[in-house]
């Protein structure tokens, strides 16, 4: 029976990592991100002035789409509670005499506290409330103008002059699942093909023949979860306007580059479990310095260094790339260049492995 069958009819772990867990991590992947935009996030309001005008202002922020008005307080203290044990994401203040003195000319500050612990959510929290204020805003300056011209369309023209056509390119909905599941879901699928490669080399080597046969095929089944990865963000859809043989190239690349790595760690380290640790604390930071969440640009040294030595950020660089803007094969294979200094840590661990005599041919 040929060594790799062997193999796999030996380890349930394989079994596990091949099948199990890419399943397993795409649904609950799948099952956080189904909403695709954050809904009804629960916020309180302490409606100090108890006016017509912060009763219509309530009225807007409980019918948006993205707030969700779960209690009313007394003060700021009493929502600080509620604030704290995560009950709700903020807490508006509409304070005392707010309408007397709009109504007065004198602006007016509208206290909105939010726990910005939790990045998405409070941007989310900001980008809702915004166009509620501008809007109210708007309503009043037209109101007041109107009482000076007596015409709409002029009341109107005068408190909005300029008016802004802002066309989002990209992500148009802010679909929050189409900017983490396309970096979320690579991240894990390099790690499932690390841990396989390393299960698969820790059982006695034959030769350079079934050496190099359990890295193709690892290679070959991951290979099939990246592409029914990039089919359902196609399904979902996510923005894939490049061609599908060059993304299918770019995973082919990109699974070459952390086989060549495991390899080279194994070769190294002799005992696999100690190279088992070293590729977790390689891999695991890779959803924070792929250059996604928190651009490169914005780095400090050590993570910028960071960025540099994860194949990863490459390939989401060229996802990116391919995904969102559909680029020339040729600017798309230059941004994958640094991978192929990667691959060559793949025949550099082979030849640690010959001259260890850990294959017998």
């Amino acid at each position: 029976m040929c060594p790799l069958f062997k193999i796999l009819a030996q380890s349930k772990m394989l079994w596990i990592i091949y099948i199990a867990m890419p399943l397993i991590l795409g649904f609950i992947i799948f099952s956080i991100f189904i909403a695709q935009l954050p809904r009804k996030l629960p916020i309180g309001i302490i409606n100090q002035d108890q006016s017509s005008l912060s009763y219509d202002l309530s009225q807007q922020v409980s019918a948006s789409a993205t707030l969700d008005v779960k209690a009313y307080y007394p003060s700021l203290a009493a929502a600080k509670e509620d604030l704290n044990s995560g009950k709700i994401y903020g807490a508006l203040i509409l304070p005392y005499d707010l309408e007397r003195k709009v109504k007065l000319g004198i602006t007016q500050n509208l206290p909105f506290y939010y726990n910005a612990q939790f990045i998405l959510v409070a941007k989310a929290l900001d980008n809702a409330l915004l166009p509620i204020i501008i809007l109210q805003n708007a309503k009043l300056e037209a109101a007041t103008e109107l009482i000076t011209s007596q015409n709409i369309n002029a009341a109107i023209s005068k408190t909005t002059p300029i008016i802004p056509h802002i066309n989002p390119l990209y992500n148009p909905k802010n679909n929050y699942a189409q900017f983490l599941v396309t970096l979320i879901l690579p991240c894990l699928w390099q790690i499932l093909l690390a841990l396989g490669l390393l299960n698969l080399l820790s059982f006695p080597i034959r030769d350079s023949l079934d050496f190099f046969t359990r890295i193709g095929f690892n290679l070959f089944i991951m290979l099939f979860w990246a592409m029914l990865m990039v089919f359902c963000f196609d399904y979902w859809g996510f923005s894939l306007l490049g061609k599908i043989d060059l993304i299918f190239l770019g995973f082919s690349i990109l699974g070459l580059s952390i086989s060549g790595v495991v390899v080279l760690l194994i070769a190294i380290l002799k005992v696999p479990s100690k190279a088992l640790s070293i590729i977790a604390a390689y891999t695991a930071p890779s959803l924070a310095f792929a250059g996604i969440t928190y651009p490169q640009s914005a780095m400090e040294s050590f993570a910028l260094f960071w960025s540099h030595i994860l194949p990863i950020s490459y390939f989401m660089r060229f996802y990116l790339e391919q995904a969102n803007y559909a680029s020339a094969i040729l600017h798309s294979l230059h941004t994958l260049a640094p991978l192929f200094i990667f691959i060559l840590t793949l025949p550099l661990g082979w030849l640690i492995y010959l001259k260890r005599n850990w294959l017998r041919s």
